[in-house]
């Protein structure tokens, strides 16, 4: 399995934590879903960058914005 792939089971698995809590009732964005997502877009972005491909440099974007909003879901409680 090549790493672009493991990146994208691990943004599915993410999506599915937080529908989880949404259909519990909780509608904040979870930190499990904000980790879980980071590491798929982590993976996405070594996987680009080992391809020379111009998309890892939108990708770390992501994981960056991505970085700043678990930081401020940390915050909040």
């Amino acid at each position: 399995m090549d790493l672009a792939s493991i990146g994208l089971i691990l943004i599915a698995v993410a999506w599915l934590i937080q529908l989880f809590f949404v259909i519990k009732g909780k509608k904040e964005i979870q930190p499990f879903f904000i980790i879980f997502y980071m590491l798929g877009v982590a993976f996405l972005v070594i996987s680009a960058y080992l391809a020379s491909s111009v998309i890892s440099y939108y990708e770390l974007g992501t994981l960056v914005a991505a970085a700043i909003v678990l930081v401020y879901s940390f915050k909040k409680k």
